[in-house]
C-alpha cells in the first residue's frame, strides 16, 4: 500500500504547485479517484503523470492557500487545507 496525498511546492521560477499522487491500496487500485478544487478562480495548467498523479501548476504567485478535496473511489471526501509558509 501507498497512501495517496497532496502536497505543495513552490518551483524555480516560483510558480505554486499542487501534487496529488491518488496511492495505491493492497490490491492495486487507487484509493483517491479524483481531486477537486471547489471555488478556485485562479488559472492553472494541469500535467498528468503517468503513475496517475497530477500536478497544478497555478499561474497567480500570491497563493498563500489551497483548498482541495481528494475523493475515494467509494465517494467520501478528505478535505485538505494546505498553506505555503
Amino acid at each position: 500500500m501507498i497512501p495517496g496525498f497532496a502536497s505543495i511546492y513552490i518551483d524555480k521560477e516560483q510558480y505554486k504547485h499542487l501534487y496529488f499522487y491518488p496511492g495505491i491500496d493492497d490490491n492495486d487500485n487507487p484509493i483517491y479517484g479524483n481531486i477537486e478544487l471547489p471555488n478556485c478562480q485562479f488559472k492553472y495548467d494541469r500535467i498528468n503523470n503517468i503513475d496517475n498523479s497530477i500536478d497544478y501548476k497555478f499561474y497567480n504567485r500570491s497563493i498563500i492557500k489551497i483548498i482541495c478535496n481528494l475523493v475515494k473511489l467509494n465517494g467520501d471526501t478528505d478535505i485538505k487545507v494546505l498553506s505555503f509558509k
